[in-house]
C-alpha cells in the first residue's frame, strides 16, 4: 500500500478516534440524560474494542469484509436497475460510489489478512492497528451505503407533459387569418468568372 493510503488512513483513525474521545469528554460537561448515555456508549464501544482477543478482532474483521461484500453486491444491482431504466444521473451517482466502496473494499481485505499475518505473529500493536484500520474502513462503507441510497434519478427533474398556447393580443393590427403577400426573395446571378485564356 503506498505511504499516501496509509497517511490518509491515519489520518481518518486520528480524527475518527478524536471524535469518540469527545463524545466521551462532553459526556461529564453537565449535558442532558440522553448526551451522558450516548458518550458512555460511544466509550464503552471503544473499551470493548480495546479488549477483543485476537480471535475476536480475526472474526470481526471477517464479518466487515462480508459486510463490505455486501454492500458492493447491493449498490452494483441498484447500479444495473439504473443502467436498465437508462437513467445516467443515478448511474453516474452509484458508479461512484461503488468504485468507493469496492476500493475501500480491496483495503479492508489486505487489511484483514495484515491482521490475520499480526495475530499469527503475536504481534498486539500491528493487530491492533489494523484492527483500529479496518474499525474506519466499515465506518466509511457504512457511509458510502448511505450515500448511494439517497442517488437521485432524472425522475425527480421530468416535468411530465407540457402544451404550449399561443395568445394574440386583440389590439394587434395584423389579422392572423388574412396574411399578407410575401414576395419571394430576389436571388442575385453572378455571372462565370473570366476566363484565363481569353
Amino acid at each position: 500500500m503506498s505511504r499516501r493510503i496509509r497517511v490518509l488512513l491515519t489520518f481518518a483513525l486520528a480524527i475518527s478516534l478524536g471524535g469518540l474521545g469527545l463524545a466521551v469528554a462532553q459526556s461529564g460537561d453537565g449535558g442532558d440524560g440522553a448526551e451522558d448515555a450516548a458518550g458512555e456508549e460511544a466509550g464503552m464501544d471503544v473499551q470493548r474494542r480495546a479488549n477483543l482477543t485476537p480471535e475476536q478482532q480475526r472474526e470481526e474483521a471477517r464479518q466487515i469484509v462480508e459486510r463490505g461484500n455486501n454492500v458492493s453486491r447491493q449498490v452494483a444491482s441498484m447500479l444495473d436497475e439504473a443502467r436498465q431504466e437508462r437513467d445516467i444521473i443515478r448511474v453516474t451517482c452509484l458508479n461512484d460510489k461503488l468504485t468507493q466502496i469496492n476500493a475501500n473494499l480491496r483495503t479492508a481485505t489486505t487489511r484483514a489478512e495484515a491482521l490475520d499475518d499480526a495475530v499469527e505473529a503475536q504481534d498486539s500493536p500491528r493487530r491492533n492497528h489494523e484492527f483500529t484500520v479496518l474499525t474506519v474502513i466499515a465506518q466509511k462503507i457504512q457511509t458510502l451505503e448511505r450515500e448511494a441510497q439517497q442517488c437521485i434519478g432524472e425522475d425527480i427533474f421530468e416535468t411530465g407533459a407540457t402544451t404550449v398556447e399561443t395568445e394574440i393580443d386583440d389590439d394587434d393590427p395584423v389579422d392572423p387569418d388574412e396574411l399578407p403577400d410575401v414576395p419571394p426573395v430576389p436571388v442575385p446571378i453572378l455571372p462565370p468568372p473570366v476566363s484565363p485564356t481569353s
